[in-house]
């Protein structure tokens, strides 16, 4: 009897025990989702490798997605997953179990495109996103950096812009600045809106849309504006490589890194944020068409300490 009741408490000491070690079992695992192969993905996935890899007992899952995909092969012990690119983010939101329990970074999209999601109910609380675009008031203090005595700001507002033109307004009103705006709805559009704004303006600033402001409409308007001799602002490196007078813009590794401190914050217990701009940038500056306009400019590091000050004190 002794010993049955003994091997009774045993049971009982060892299952406790058991269950206390299940509990307390950290989950390890960071997924990381793409859609697609090449640099940026690359540059994207090392940066937050080389942002991790002193955090120990901390791996990194690869989850490569097509159309084709019906699962998300993620291990149990996954604590949070990263999906890189608009496509990977709508697999994923599709694809994540009804009991999962990871919270969903989107990364690289843009803020528009985030906004349209709609996700399920059960994954719209754990989704946030670092958005590829710049925050307006960033492009209102690059153009007040680079260009002091600029007064009006030529805007052509594409559908994806149209809601923000109060708030972009709001902005350039408060650093003295005043905006010429058109609305276009189309890229066919798009010229006879340039034609307008430029006229009456100092500096033009290109805010990306997938309608109107794109990689296919990116010579027309940089030929156009320079006819006009009016320096554009654009929105990534490759843009001031074709013409614009700069860009503030955030490359796939800077976002990786960022990305990689939420995914630190929420594995040691920390709660996701909420969707954002990026923090990191850079500034490039397109030197020759500078000089071709008689503008003295103050080199990038300069620009991006003065920009990276405002934003600290704001």
């Amino acid at each position: 009897m002794a010993r049955a009741i003994v091997r009774a408490l045993l049971r009982h000491i060892l299952g406790a025990a058991g269950l206390l070690l299940c509990l307390g079992v950290q989950a390890n695992t960071l997924g990381i989702v793409t859609s697609g192969q090449g640099a940026a993905y690359d540059e994207f996935v090392e940066a937050v490798r080389q942002e991790l890899k002193s955090v120990p007992g901390l791996k990194i899952q690869l989850v490569g997605l097509d159309a084709e995909a019906s699962a998300l092969p993620l291990p149990g012990d996954t604590f949070m997953v990263l999906a890189v690119g608009l496509q990977a983010t709508r697999r994923t939101v599709a694809l994540a179990p009804a009991d999962a329990r990871w919270p969903l970074l989107s990364v690289m999209v843009p803020r528009a495109s985030f906004e349209a999601l709609n996700p399920p109910p059960r994954n719209a609380r754990r989704l946030s996103a670092i958005y590829i675009d710049q925050p307006p008031q960033r492009q209102v203090e690059l153009i007040r950096a680079l260009l002091p005595g600029a007064r009006n700001v030529g805007l052509v507002v594409g559908p994806t812009h149209q809601r923000d033109l109060d708030a972009i307004r709001a902005l350039a009103t408060a650093k003295g600045l005043a905006l010429v705006t058109e609305k276009a709805a189309r890229d066919t559009e798009l010229y006879p809106a340039l034609q307008s704004v430029l006229r009456s303006s100092d500096v033009l600033l290109a805010l990306p849309d997938p309608y109107v402001i794109n990689v296919s409409t990116a010579q027309n308007l940089l030929l156009t504006a320079f006819r006009f001799r009016v320096p554009v602002i654009g929105y990534s490196a490759a843009y001031v490589r074709a013409g614009a007078l700069a860009a503030a813009y955030s490359t796939p590794r800077q976002i990786g890194q960022e990305a990689a401190q939420v995914a630190r914050q929420l594995w040691r217990g920390g709660a996701l944020p909420t969707p954002r701009y990026p923090r990191n940038f850079s500034i490039a500056i397109n030197r020759p068409l500078a000089e071709s306009l008689g503008l003295n400019l103050p080199d990038e590091a300069a620009v991006q300490q003065r920009l990276q000050a405002l934003e600290s004190s704001e």
